[in-house]
């Protein structure tokens, strides 16, 4: 099972997007973004199973939110996670 970040400009958007989606029955979590994909934004993301994707997207569409990225985790075999830019 895969998980994708997204990434916006404020904890504030990150906290609206995920109170709708947990209204609507979706669970999303909220994380300390990774540094690596966090520069020149706020330090939260919403982290999700590849099958939140949609909604994820759709409910920032709704609430006029941009999304500033969406990545991909990938676990190592060291333990360690890298993240590739999908949008």
């Amino acid at each position: 099972m895969g998980y994708y970040l997204a990434v916006f400009s404020s904890v504030h958007q990150v906290n609206q997007i995920k109170s709708l989606l947990n209204r609507c029955g979706e669970y999303i979590g909220m994380i300390r973004a990774p540094q690596c994909i966090s520069t020149g934004g706020c330090g939260f993301a919403l982290r999700f199973e590849e099958s939140k994707l949609l909604p994820v997207k759709q409910a920032a569409r709704e609430l006029g939110i941009a999304v500033n990225g969406i990545y991909q985790e990938e676990s190592q075999e060291n333990g360690s996670n890298t993240y590739t830019r999908i949008e």
